[in-house]
């Protein structure tokens, strides 16, 4: 895996029914952060795929949390 100690901060979403990447890959991406101490958040969307289109709700907090970590982490000055 490609994650260590100097990974960038990830905000991550998965559709569980994705038939691009499959949805396994982010147990595998979440579990590599995890260990080595990576700031993210994590997303799973029950309904959706590829294109996580049909949790709306969860879409939202998403977003949301991707702009919290680009005010964290790049902020505008």
């Amino acid at each position: 895996m490609w994650v260590n100690e100097n990974s960038v901060p990830s905000v991550i979403a998965y559709g569980s029914h994705d038939k691009v990447c499959p949805f396994k890959t982010a147990s595998h991406l979440v579990d590599a952060l995890e260990e080595n101490g990576v700031d993210y958040k994590y997303f799973e969307m029950p309904h959706s795929g590829h294109g996580l289109q049909n949790d709306d709700k969860i879409y939202e907090q998403y977003m949301n949390a991707v702009e919290e970590y680009l005010d964290k982490y790049m902020p505008i000055n």
